[in-house]
């Protein structure tokens, strides 16, 4: 009996969660589209039901209709990002056709239509720079169109960077996408999606950093060329957008149309351009720099009209030098001086001719002391100027295709290979970074009716690291798997804009794969 009480509220309980379980499908299916909507009005301001309201996308043909409701009112809903025609038709009165229509990502724009009486005759308007703005959200919004994408100057070619056009938005470091913050809140809070698909990190939101907390010198995780353009909700953002209380980032990438485009380029950097840095006047030597930074994109119609394909590549070298300073043991001669007694510390101590054995450990033959220790300091200052290498190679590739007027789809995928050996202190030690993001998508849309729509999308979402030291030799003596680390604080001296301690040089190939990645405890 009591079971049978407990059907119905049980019944009840699943059909709400169910409910709950279905209401983010229909919310996050509008993250990377957007709609338009409006009215249909006489010169008399009268509504005009029964108007045929026909939608065409400029750069693949895709055309969508609906008819206007009783209070003249009408919405096209779940449109691509793109630039589109809107003509509208009615019994009595003349067709009216608005063009070069600014639809951006995640948009609900309201364009409302002015139909003249008359018969076999059509008037032409062309749409106005108001219309991108969106009155249907108090959210605050930057959306950053293709126009932008291509063609404002960044240094580094970089997506993260055009994320400060959105309000709030602050860069507390060099710009990468672990420098981005909205409104106070942490970088950890921030949500990237590409194609309404999760493109963040494991860890951070930062795409492309290492194992969720180390950043990384690589760019190219959302290749510019591969974006047509995005959207930036950075704060009062509807429901709709789960999994972040920082920015949503809604990247909506490129796909081909009817006419063949395509596009190459070469961005780079030399030392030759550069003057040199103040610790390259310590040592008399200009830090080395070779940037190149370049690619290409290709996109038109396999079938015209019905498939069209986008692929891109971009690809980053750079050998840059890095100057480390740190402070090292000094030489065996300091290390080991005589005792009051006259007896040497070797003969005394059998153990400490292994102790002097790891000093050349502490620095590389190529580090010049910049800084002597005297009386009991037994610790120079080393600064040695070492080669980073990053090698990045980023791959994209969309297919899109429209079966007939009701069903249409596309697949997407992309993958960034990016490594980098990257010089850490004075004791010659090196770190191998590895990253390899990738992130796709496959979607089938149906038109069921004008006012029904019906779309499944799968999306695949990975992040790859690895972060390994890599020990410099030393004759007799294995580091590979080892770290040496001496506590405590040494004076540095005679450096200019270095503070009373700084950092001890940390030999051996074990590293702490952390947000220091340093080595130390």
């Amino acid at each position: 009996m009591r079971l049978l009480q407990r059907l119905p509220r049980m019944s009840s309980l699943a059909l709400a969660f169910a409910a709950l379980c279905l209401m983010p499908l229909f919310a996050f299916a509008q993250s990377d589209q957007g709609r338009i909507v409006g009215a249909v009005r006489d010169p008399n301001n009268a509504v005009v039901p029964g108007a045929i309201i026909t939608v065409h996308n400029e750069r693949t043909g895709e055309e969508r209709t609906v008819t206007t409701n009783e209070a003249g009112l009408y919405q096209v809903t779940a449109l691509k990002p793109a630039t589109y025609t809107v003509t509208v038709a009615a019994q009595s009165f003349k067709t009216t056709k608005t063009t070069e229509v600014q639809l951006n990502v995640g948009q609900e724009l309201t364009l409302d239509l002015m139909v003249q009486p008359g018969l076999a005759e059509t008037v032409d308007v062309v749409s106005s720079a108001e219309l991108a703005l969106d009155t249907s959200s108090a959210s605050m919004t930057a959306n950053v169109n293709p126009r932008e994408v291509a063609g404002l100057p960044l240094n580094g070619r970089q997506l993260s960077q055009l994320y400060l056009q959105a309000p709030g938005a602050l860069n507390s470091g060099s710009g990468t996408f672990g420098d981005i913050r909205f409104n106070g809140r942490a970088v950890e809070q921030n949500i990237v999606r590409y194609d309404g698909v999760e493109g963040t990190a494991i860890i951070d939101a930062s795409p492309g950093n290492l194992n969720g907390e180390v950043p990384s010198p690589f760019r190219l995780q959302s290749s510019l060329e591969n974006v047509q353009e995005f959207r930036v909700e950075s704060s009062n953002y509807a429901a709709e957008y789960g999994t972040g209380t920082g920015g949503q980032v809604n990247v909506v990438t490129k796909s081909g149309g009817n006419q063949f485009h395509g596009s190459v380029f070469e961005y780079l950097r030399n030392d030759a351009l550069d003057a040199p840095n103040f610790f390259d006047n310590i040592i008399g030597q200009k830090s080395p720099l070779r940037l190149n930074q370049f690619g290409g994109s290709a996109g038109g119609p396999v079938i015209k009209g019905k498939t069209f394909f986008f692929l891109s590549y971009e690809g980053y070298r750079l050998r840059a030098g890095i100057n480390s300073t740190e402070a090292v043991p000094g030489d065996a001669a300091r290390i080991c001086a005589p005792a009051p007694n006259g007896v040497p510390c070797v003969e005394a101590n059998g153990g400490a001719s292994r102790t002097l054995a790891l000093l050349p450990a502490f620095r590389d033959p190529h580090a010049v002391i910049v800084s002597t220790g005297t009386g009991t300091n037994l610790f120079d200052v080393a600064q040695l100027q070492a080669n980073a290498a990053v090698n990045e190679n980023a791959y994209a590739f969309r297919l899109d295709h429209k079966f007939n007027a009701k069903h249409s789809a596309y697949f997407r995928f992309f993958r960034d290979n990016g490594n980098n050996i990257q010089p850490e202190g004075v004791s010659g030690r090196r770190v191998n970074f590895v990253a390899n993001p990738q992130n796709g998508v496959a979607a089938f849309q149906s038109i069921l009716s004008p006012t029904l729509l019906n779309e499944i999308k799968v999306g695949y979402n990975s992040v790859f690291t690895r972060t390994n030291g890599i020990a410099r030799s030393i004759p007799g003596i294995d580091l590979s798997a080892a770290a040496i680390n001496i506590s405590g604080n040494t004076a540095n001296f005679a450096i200019a804009g270095q503070g009373t301690s700084a950092g001890t040089s940390n030999p051996g190939g074990l590293i702490r794969a952390n947000s220091a990645t340093n080595g130390r405890g």
